[in-house]
């Protein structure tokens, strides 16, 4: 990627963020519970056995209740551990108290010492992002994490992001390594992107 595109992504990825950060604690609750009731009345997750999400850091959509209710709904919940070159590892996770602890950049993330889950094995996963638009991209945080991981999963697997509306731009500037969307959810829609 170039130096331009690189500067530029990083230029979007502030502004997306600015606009999250303003929404403010209650709102964002308020905002995040519409996207959580949203999610768990897919099809897609309500068919899913084995179901990668991630535990908000920041301002993200809050997802501990979402993690919470897939638990509950008797499936596999997986969360993600960042490993060194910039490698994501699914891990199964039983207790949200138990087998959590503060992880890279203080993020919460799954022991260890608990089971990897072999990629190909996951039905949905849930991500977060700083910025999106329309047509289906995501703008992640700079550490391709998850791009790399989309590799890995079946290419039938649905990729679907959290954000709040403050976040959809009309134009998330892209990589040729950087992944299409299933979905976008936010408080306002579900934006479906599998034409």
């Amino acid at each position: 990627m170039s130096e331009d595109q690189q500067s530029l992504k990083a230029e979007v990825r502030q502004a997306c963020l600015c606009q999250r950060t303003s929404l403010g604690e209650k709102e964002r609750k308020r905002k995040s519970g519409i996207i959580q009731q949203k999610l768990m009345d897919l099809q897609e997750f309500k068919l899913a056995q084995t179901v990668m999400l991630f535990l908000n850091f920041r301002e993200e959509v809050e997802t501990t209740a979402m993690a919470e209710a897939t638990l509950a709904c008797k499936k596999k919940l997986v969360l993600p551990r960042c490993a060194p070159n910039s490698i994501l590892l699914p891990i199964e996770v039983h207790d949200l108290i138990q087998d959590i602890e503060p992880g890279t950049y203080g993020i919460r993330e799954p022991k260890l010492t608990l089971g990897v889950v072999e990629p190909s094995e996951i039905d949905l996963i849930i991500v977060p992002g700083s910025g999106f638009d329309l047509q289906g991209n995501r703008l992640g945080y700079g550490g391709g994490y998850y791009d790399r991981f989309f590799m890995l999963l079946n290419p039938l697997t649905p990729r679907i992001a959290l954000g709040f509306e403050c976040q959809v731009i009309p134009q998330v500037p892209v990589g040729k390594h950087d992944a299409l969307m299933t979905m976008l959810i936010t408080e306002n829609g579900v934006y479906n992107f599998n034409s």
